[in-house]
């Protein structure tokens, strides 16, 4: 991690299971620069540095299979991707594009699950979640896998859950307002599975999300609606040692998305506010990569791309830009990193190269200088990324002079540096800093008609600062962070901006809908070598954003309190043989923490959960 040439956090399985956290979203809150807002349709997803990520900013990945949705590239993370199964959590805050291609503009995670090596038998988790009114989650993760020899290991697991986003009620722009204990519903059903034999690679992952919404634009809906995110992933690669020096692996990727499903007839009262949803995508991808033991210091990556999206309406009459009502793109790839290690610096150069069938070339060149010494690291970094446009944004962009989409894709320019001293064996800390700006801002508007669409803005972005102390030792561990960041002298879009009608700016250097502070805690105490007591804490800044009209009836933004999220669990390991307990609180002082939008998009944002009893069973069979 001290050499990598990126800011870099690894969660580990202890950290993630100590800390009590019901889904991914609580377990990112614990990592510096990551925040959450809402959109619509009940949607949550992440911020990152100030800036909104989850329309395909920052690419999540599950074992390696990007689970980004295609049509708008969104990532929802709210009670949707388990946790008992996770072995460790791979985060690098900063461009990925060179490597990872148009997902990974501000960032990237790979959520790595346990495989057989690691499980080497069964194990079932249970978890219950209780709310003032309601229960908060009830789960079941059901996880087998065995290392049968050096060829041959497989794995599996399933996960089924039901949650309430919150138990408070959701106000709308002109003061109407329902109870969110039965409108709320988070659903998930996921089956995750993979085997290994000898340099083959084979796995499958189902997910069905299912969100029950009232929540819309500007105004609530007066009945709920089944909102459905479906994804069915499919990868096959070869690890092909050519010799001991160069390994070829070839890849193939399939993804079956079917995001933002909403077909039932409209109810009464909504004939406005209501629109049914109906396509999916098949996207096949063909990957080579090459890495090449040049020297004992030099290390060559290198490889190619193909990808092939194919989407489709299925409302009757509905088409796409080109008047069908199904539509194709296709983009080739190249890309290529080396690094050089030497007794003054390492230093890594790569660069990716697309070809869009509809935006041409893409071009995303990073170079690092990185050192590790006996107690201190230095990091340097310059990068440059990119983000094509998503299938739906290209198709609700107007269109140009010749008939064609009239949006373009965005460029990201960032540069970071670190810092880095170990001062004992297990504690160190780590100071970065980055200043990170976006030009042709891929933006969601509204016309005066009320037609939305998509088009390029002016340049955004943030710079900022973020400082991790890590204790790690016998009796437990400390993970303390502090992150935050400024849009001040960057961000040109109005739509970010805490802006009084779109006239007075009112705080420059904020961005709408995320806070500029935060400080985060994660930490574990082991009493003796069965029980442990976890605290954990985040704290936000005040934030502004738009929650309600002024006398013009235009969308005004209002400063929100600092919130801060307080937890404790207590973990009791071997209460029986492979039988572990953990209970606890979460948000103990039941603050009340918002999801705002991180732009100016008429929605007044949803309320999250107040205070949650968890108990949670956990069983290891190890065969």
């Amino acid at each position: 991690i001290r050499e990598t040439p990126g800011i870099v956090t690894v969660l580990t399985s202890e950290e993630i299971v100590s800390s009590g956290a019901s889904d991914l979203m609580e377990v990112l809150r614990l990592v510096p620069g990551f925040e959450f807002a809402t959109d619509v349709s009940g949607l949550t997803g992440m911020t990152l540095r100030g800036n909104m990520g989850y329309i395909g900013r920052v690419l999540l990945m599950i074992d390696g299979q990007e689970v980004n949705e295609l049509f708008y590239s969104c990532t929802l993370n709210d009670n949707h991707y388990p946790v008992d199964n996770i072995q460790r959590i791979e985060i690098i805050r900063g461009p990925g594009s060179a490597m990872y291609g148009g997902f990974a503009e501000l960032g990237v995670i790979n959520v790595i699950t346990k495989n057989g090596a690691d499980l080497n038998g069964v194990s079932v988790a249970a978890n219950y979640g209780q709310m003032t009114g309601t229960f908060a989650n009830r789960s079941v993760t059901v996880s087998a896998g065995k290392e049968v020899n050096e060829d041959l290991m497989f794995s599996v697991s399933a996960f089924l859950s039901q949650a309430n986003r919150s138990n408070r009620e959701n106000p709308d722009y002109y003061g109407d307002s329902y109870d969110m204990t039965d409108n709320s519903g988070l659903n998930t059903i996921a089956l995750n599975a993979n085997v290994k034999y000898k340099g083959i690679d084979a796995r499958f992952i189902y997910d069905d999300y299912n969100t029950i919404r009232r929540d819309q634009y500007d105004a609530n809906m007066n009945n709920t609606y089944d909102t459905k995110y479906k994804s069915i992933l499919g990868e096959v690669k070869y690890d092909y040692k050519f010799s001991d020096n160069i390994t070829i692996t070839p890849r193939y990727n399939a993804v079956f998305s079917v995001p933002w499903q909403s077909v039932e007839d409209v109810k009464t009262g909504d004939d406005d506010l209501y629109a049914k949803y109906d396509k999916s995508a098949l996207r096949n991808k063909l990957n080579v990569t090459a890495s090449i033991d040049v020297k004992d210091n030099l290390n060559v990556i290198a490889g190619g791309e193909l990808i092939n999206d194919n989407a489709k309406t299925h409302i009757d009459g509905e088409v796409f830009w080109d008047g069908k009502d199904n539509i194709s793109y296709t983009n080739i790839s190249g890309f290529a990193q080396g690094i050089l290690q030497t007794d003054v610096v390492n230093m890594t150069l790569g660069a990716r190269i697309d070809n869009h069938s509809q935006f041409g070339t893409g071009f995303a060149p990073r170079i690092g200088f990185t050192k590790a010494y006996e107690k201190l690291h230095l990091k340097l970094l310059i990068s440059q990324a990119f983000r094509t446009p998503s299938i739906d944004e290209i198709d609700y962009s107007t269109l140009d002079a010749n008939g064609e989409p009239d949006i373009e894709t965005e460029v990201t320019k960032v540069v970071e540096g670190e810092v880095g001293y170990s001062f004992a064996p297990g504690v160190s800390i780590n100071v970065n800093s980055f200043y990170s700006m976006v030009d042709n801002t891929i933006l969601y508007t509204v016309d005066s008609d009320g037609n939305e669409g998509y088009s390029n803005s002016k340049t955004s972005g943030s710079k900022g600062f973020e400082v991790e102390l890590k204790v790690r030792k016998d009796w437990g561990f400390v993970n303390l962070n502090y992150s935050f960041y400024s849009g001040k002298g960057i961000n040109e879009v109005d739509y970010y901006s805490v802006m009084k009608q779109e006239t007075e700016n009112i705080a420059e250097a904020q961005l709408v809908g995320t806070s500029p502070h935060k400080i985060a805690l994660n930490s574990n105490y082991k009493i003796n070598d069965k029980l442990s007591v976890s605290p954990s804490f985040v704290y936000m800044g005040s934030k502004y954003a738009y929650t309600e009209l002024d006398a013009d009836e235009y969308t005004s933004p209002v400063e929100q309190d600092p919130v801060f999220l307080l937890n404790l669990y207590v973990n009791y390991r071997n209460l029986i043989n492979g039988l572990n307990v953990s209970a606890g609180v979460h948000n103990i002082l039941d603050a009340e923490y918002n999801f705002n939008q991180a732009y100016n998009g008429w929605h007044t944002g949803l309320p999250g959960e107040g205070r949650r009893m968890s108990v949670k069973l956990t069983y290891d069979l190890n065969l």
